[in-house]
């Protein structure tokens, strides 16, 4: 049986074609039905990892204000609950020091 949610079928629609590391990504359906994890007790090198019960999904419920931020992506990152003592100069920082470019900044109340 195919299960196919809207979540993972919007990550599709948006993450394929896209950019990354300057290379396109490529997304397809798996020919597979489903993922043979690890057995109990085997060492699987972190490499696996069942989600599919978790309470920290933040899509899980359809209609939800998460559910409906769905978004492809694009050039803007949206930031939140970031301490009131941090500055614009310490994000800036930040991101330059890892390789990125911030063209614009603006915090909002």
């Amino acid at each position: 049986m195919w299960y196919f949610n809207v979540t993972s079928l919007s990550a599709m629609s948006h993450l394929n074609g896209q950019k990354m590391y300057g290379k396109i990504i490529r997304v397809t359906l798996s020919k597979h039905q489903t993922v043979q994890l690890p057995r109990e007790g085997l060492d699987d090198q972190g490499l696996t990892k069942d989600f599919g019960n978790s309470q920290l999904h933040r899509f899980k419920k359809p209609g939800s204000k998460n559910f409906q931020n769905i978004f492809p992506p694009s050039a803007t990152l949206h930031l939140s609950n970031i301490p009131q003592t941090i500055t614009e100069e310490d994000l800036r920082t930040l991101f330059t020091n890892t390789g990125g470019t911030v063209k614009a900044f603006k915090f909002f109340q």
